[in-house]
């Protein structure tokens, strides 16, 4: 049986996926959930990895220009200014859900990490994402000061539908 998949244009280069780099690795709990009588730490694991955008025409011109496949590679990753994009995922306790639309962001005071969550993921599942809104059944933001991250879960509906405090020992790991 043959599965029928979106894969974003954004992501492939010819045959091959672009890049992808680990940013973030991030360890916690999510304490809640709120107005509960009965509050809770669940442990949690945020993964971010950054997607580097690649310009097919640029690596097509470098291939052209009679280069090693390693000489363009080093050209590549040697580039100046790279643009990423960043995905990732969230587990709670046993559960994974997607994060789409993160905003991994450096300001003089820390670091910020924005995100929606889509509906829980198998491990297998693969890039089936849609990308429509109705997705989303949450969101988590945590600022970062001092290696110590804190913020906020919410979850719109599951197991673990509330709002949750959250805090996470930094691991940013990324020259992002």
């Amino acid at each position: 049986m043959i599965k029928t998949m979106t894969i974003p244009k954004t992501q492939v280069v010819g045959q091959s996926f672009a890049p992808a780099r680990t940013i973030s690795v991030m360890r916690g709990f999510a304490q809640g959930p709120a107005g509960s009588f009965f509050k809770s730490n669940h442990p949690i694991m945020v993964e971010i990895e950054g997607l580097r955008l690649l310009n097919p025409s640029q690596i097509e011109d470098l291939l052209h220009s009679r280069r090693c496949l390693e000489e363009v590679k080093m050209l590549i990753e040697e580039e100046a200014d790279p643009t990423y994009i960043c995905r990732g995922n969230i587990r709670i306790e046993n559960s994974y859900y997607r994060l789409v639309n993160v905003d991994l962001s450096r300001q003089e005071s820390g670091r910020t990490l924005k995100a929606d969550l889509a509906d829980p993921l198998d491990r297998d599942e693969g890039l089936l994402y849609t990308d429509a809104e109705d997705d989303f059944i949450g969101q988590i933001e945590v600022k970062e000061v001092g290696g110590t991250a804190n913020g906020r879960l919410f979850l719109s509906r599951g197991i673990y539908s509330g709002r949750y405090a959250v805090r996470l020992e930094d691991s940013w790991e990324a020259r992002y």
